[in-house]
């Protein structure tokens, strides 16, 4: 996957009529180890989730709040392969998948946090595929009552203290 991909994507979003914001490149982002990235990544997003691209895979975030993940909801999105739960303000932490899983800790971990943040990760995969992807997991969300935060309105977030990432339109103009 590569920047293009993204593009394609975006474009994509757009003919089906879903509102996305212009290509951007963000930094502040932390890679799956939890280590911070240097680089600007290029990145968009929905009212449903950040979609940006790193080490060659598209990656969706969707932000939820806390108190509306339920097991419903797990059960259906445990069986994701490419899936990966942490935290909003304890992001370093992965919750899930996890060695030596416990659901009821991670119950009380998720309750910690206000929000939660649920992430996705593609490579090889056909644009068209990734949309069908997109709405299935936004269909998910939907259908378990998660109230997913509005990425393109990021106020209330700054509201709560919490960083948003630095972004530019391109880092290499």
């Amino acid at each position: 996957m590569n920047i293009k991909s993204l593009n394609k994507f975006r474009e994509f979003l757009i003919k089906s009529k879903i509102s996305v914001s212009e290509l951007e490149f963000t930094k502040g982002n932390y890679d799956h180890s939890g280590n911070f990235i240097k680089e600007y990544l290029p990145t968009i997003t929905t009212d449903f989730c950040e979609i940006g691209l790193y080490d060659n895979k598209i990656y969706f975030v969707f932000i939820i709040k806390s108190k509306t993940f339920n097991l419903e909801l797990f059960s259906k999105l445990k069986y994701y392969s490419n899936i990966k739960i942490y935290g909003f303000v304890n992001f370093k932490s992965t919750l899930f998948p996890s060695e030596n899983f416990d659901l009821d800790n991670f119950i009380k971990k998720i309750q910690d946090d206000k929000y939660l943040q649920i992430q996705f990760d593609f490579n090889d995969i056909v644009i068209s595929d990734l949309f069908k992807e997109y709405t299935s997991i936004v269909n998910v969300f939907k259908k378990n009552k998660t109230i997913v935060v509005n990425q393109l309105e990021y106020e209330h977030l700054i509201q709560q203290k919490i960083p948003k990432h630095k972004t530019i339109k391109n880092p290499h103009a």
